[in-house]
């Protein structure tokens, strides 16, 4: 009897997460397409138009990343502490995952930056708590 299906990884999760901005369907995604689909979600969510988050928007937006993704959402955090959520404090999560998976700096993240490494290989072959790795 097979046992439960493991919970994805955090990386699996990033990956996943960063292809929800592929605009165009290619398995990649571009800095291009990344910022437009952050501006249309920030637009979205900027209920009053005004170009910032307030309080009540940045709570409704967070319990829509809760509901979305549970408690591995990222909440949004007013890091200037202005009791407002500026773009770039809302899409500071997605682009900083963006930069550390853009391994060869060419502001895209093609098929081989958004693969889960291979069994045996890279940190997912990491052993566990008081395991040693093999070599």
């Amino acid at each position: 009897m097979a046992g439960a299906p493991r919970p994805p990884s955090e990386l699996e999760q990033n990956i996943r997460f960063l292809l929800s901005f592929d605009g165009n369907s290619d398995g990649s995604v571009t800095r291009d397409e990344l910022e437009a689909a952050l501006r249309r979600q920030f637009d979205g969510a900027d209920t009053n138009h005004d170009g910032r988050f307030d309080v009540a928007e940045m709570q409704a937006e967070n319990d829509r990343r809760f509901r979305a993704a549970g408690t591995g959402a990222s909440p949004l955090i007013d890091w200037n502490r202005n009791n407002q959520i500026e773009f770039d404090e809302f899409a500071s999560t997605a682009r900083s995952m963006f930069a550390e998976m853009d391994k060869d700096m060419d502001g895209k993240l093609d098929m081989d930056e958004l693969r889960l490494p291979r069994q045996g290989q890279g940190p997912a072959a990491a052993a566990g708590p008081g395991q040693e790795r093999r070599r």
